[in-house]
């Protein structure tokens, strides 16, 4: 069984904990999932089964929308709300127009170090084994993306927002700094992830509605095809003999009477999704273009296959 999953994720249960359960109710142990979500967070998961787990590193590539709500006056040591409480600090009188002045400066390119709790690595340990034995160590700030800040509302302390953002991006750590920029700090009461990349929320399957269907055919018709999460890439058709070559992972060869010797000389890689004449997606391929006595010659060569 092969293809892509979204569900939505109830609070209380780890990422691995979905794994877990998926792999009781569609009896295999190939499973991965396309980013974590925090326990108490909600929302929407990609999950790949079997060969679509080669599609993986493409899926955490992409952008993520989330509806949360922050605290402010009040910090935790997991900048979030299953945390201890660190501080308590005067939420300010003008805070909406502070949040308003504020706004632009987090959007765009941010800075962000990653929260002791997490699941990141630092010498090769874990940030939050060495944050329940008590320890903190320095992290290195990284830089991530906010493409969009909208606040819906302020109901002070608390504060109602929407983020879309970069991989990498933590929103709980997103809400701290914003709240030490108004002096008052703050922490993530809620989080629900509503996209990834093209997919929402709403066309995801909960647990629950996955183990009222019926094992086998029932339970297949939710995966989506393995391609489905692959669309942002350039589709390929090919003919019966090339398509033949590339199952067994061998690179192709054309010349390209379209393509001037300027666009090859540049040496640009492109990623390409490769089909046979029937529609059966292949592979996904590396384009590079080189230029040849003969013309500029097209050399695809498959770097992940999904039929064998």
């Amino acid at each position: 069984m092969n293809g892509v999953l979204l569900i939505d994720k109830t609070a209380g249960m780890t990422s691995h904990d979905v794994v877990r359960e998926l792999r009781k109710l569609y009896a295999m142990k190939k499973i991965g999932h396309a980013g974590t979500l925090d326990p108490f967070a909600t929302g929407l998961l990609i999950l790949c089964l079997g060969k679509a787990t080669k599609s993986l590193q493409y899926i955490v590539e992409c952008d993520k929308e989330y509806e949360a709500m922050m605290k402010l006056g009040e910090t935790t040591n997991t900048q979030d709300l299953t945390g201890t409480v660190l501080e308590q600090r005067t939420v300010p009188a003008n805070a909406r127009s502070e949040l308003e002045r504020l706004r632009s400066s987090f959007v765009g390119e941010i800075s962000q170090i990653p929260p002791m709790f997490s699941a990141r690595k630092v010498n090769g340990q874990r940030l939050y084994a060495l944050a329940r034995a008590g320890k903190t160590i320095e992290r290195k700030a990284r830089t991530v993306r906010i493409e969009s800040l909208i606040i819906h509302d302020v109901s002070l302390p608390y504060v109602s927002f929407r983020i879309v953002c970069s991989k990498g991006t933590y929103v709980r750590t997103f809400a701290h700094d914003l709240g030490e920029a108004l002096g008052c700090g703050a922490h993530l009461t809620r989080l629900r992830r509503t996209r990834i990349g093209r997919f929402q929320v709403h066309e995801a399957y909960s647990l629950a509605q996955l183990a009222e269907k019926q094992p086998g055919a029932e339970r297949a018709q939710t995966l989506r095809p393995v391609d489905t999460v692959l669309q942002d890439f350039p589709a390929l058709t090919l003919n019966k003999d090339a398509a033949a070559r590339v199952r067994y992972g061998a690179e192709l060869q054309y010349l390209s009477p379209h393509c001037t010797r300027e666009i090859a000389a540049a040496g640009e890689e492109q990623v390409l999704r490769l089909y046979n004449p029937a529609g059966e997606f292949l592979a996904l391929a590396k384009e590079r273009l080189v230029v040849h006595e003969e013309g500029i010659l097209r050399k695809i060569r498959p770097i992940k296959v999904f039929s064998h």
